[in-house]
């Protein structure tokens, strides 16, 4: 049977600081900020912790969670 969120704890939380250069254009910024609120963004930075996860035998179990 498939496991819920009801079956899962959390384990451990990481946050994720993006950092811009302060004299960077308006334009550049907002260029940047569709890419990051974009879903895809998001998917794929889900996808490389769960693969950097998988590498590891003992962290096989740990589902990955991404959210704004």
């Amino acid at each position: 049977m498939p496991d819920t969120p009801a079956d899962r704890v959390v384990f451990d939380e990481l946050h994720v600081t993006l950092l811009i250069p302060r004299d960077l254009s308006d334009t550049a910024v907002e260029r940047a900020r569709r890419v990051v609120n974009g879903r895809p963004f998001v998917g794929r930075v889900r996808r490389a912790i769960a693969d950097v996860l998988t590498r590891s035998p003992s962290l096989a179990p740990v589902a990955v969670v991404v959210t704004r």
